[in-house]
This record gives C-alpha cells, sequence and structure tokens, in this order.
C-alpha cells in the first residue's frame, strides 16, 4: 500500500483540515501561511493542495492539487475519496487535532497530573502527543467525533 496523502489546505477550509486529521491525514491549514510557504511545503513534503478554485495555480512546479467543489464536510470529504481512494489508508482518530502528529497509548500514571481527577479515575486507556503534550481519553468528546464521522460515513477502525 502507498503512503496516504498528505495535505496542504486553503484559508477557508479549517474545518476540512480538522476533518481530515480526525480520519488521521497529515494535514496543514494554510490560512496562516505565505502563498510562498504553501508552493514550499507542497513540493518539499510532497503534499496536495486542496482549493476552492484553481485560479493564480501556477503549475510550472508540479504541484499536485485538488479544487473542491462542494460546501458541506460529508460531500468535500466523499469529493476526495472518490479521486484519492482515502478510506484506503484513513486511520481515523490516530492523530493530535491540534499539531497533527501521531497520538501514542501511554500509560495512566504518566498523565495523573495532566487529566482532572474525575477523568483520571474514570478512565483507563490514555493517549497523547509527543509533540504538544496533550491527552486524549475515550471521553464524550471521542464520542462525539466518532458521532461525526459516523454522519460522514466513515467509521472509525480504532483509536482512544
Amino acid at each position: 500500500m502507498a503512503d496516504p496523502p498528505k495535505f496542504v489546505l486553503d484559508d477557508g477550509f479549517f474545518r476540512l483540515c480538522k476533518a481530515l486529521r480526525m480520519l488521521g491525514f497529515d494535514a496543514l491549514y494554510g490560512g496562516n501561511l505565505s502563498l510562498k510557504e504553501v508552493i514550499r511545503r507542497a513540493i518539499e513534503e510532497r503534499r496536495i493542495w486542496i482549493r476552492s478554485a484553481p485560479e493564480e495555480l501556477n503549475l510550472q512546479y508540479g504541484i499536485r492539487y485538488f479544487v473542491v467543489e462542494h460546501q458541506d464536510m460529508a460531500s468535500q470529504l466523499q469529493e476526495l475519496d472518490a479521486q484519492l481512494n482515502l478510506r484506503e489508508s484513513a486511520d481515523p482518530l490516530s492523530l493530535c487535532l491540534k499539531c497533527n502528529c501521531r497520538i501514542a497509548e501511554v500509560s495512566k500514571d504518566s498523565i495523573r497530573d495532566r487529566v482532572p481527577p474525575r477523568v483520571y479515575s474514570t478512565f483507563e486507556q490514555f493517549y497523547a502527543c509527543p509533540q504538544c503534550g496533550r491527552v486524549y481519553w475515550p471521553g464524550s468528546h471521542y464520542q462525539r467525533m466518532k458521532a461525526k464521522l459516523a454522519a460522514w460515513g466513515w467509521e472509525e477502525k480504532h483509536g482512544p
């Protein structure tokens, strides 16, 4: 199986960026990057540039891009899946939603001081981001994310 696609998304696609991260895809939000930086990252990191319109694309760089036509999230994900077969390489709920790094299971003792006491006493399984330190557990936020995935037509394979 080929490496999963990586993305850089234009300004205005923040929600799609988060959705791609929820599905386990390396996705950078370009809304806070200069055009030059978006192009550099797309080329050097072999990212697919998600655009809202094909205007102003300078294709001399050989950048792969995808123009999203729909407004709603389920349709946007369906568009991407139809062209890139995302379901084959999706790994839902495996990345930090904040910094885009793969989260890893950690021992309960290691996060004792990083979660509320009620969470610590209620849950046994915890995940953490090695970059930002954010801790994840299968609580209500996790359940809401699973419901969003299902509403978009995606089911998670595993996760916290």
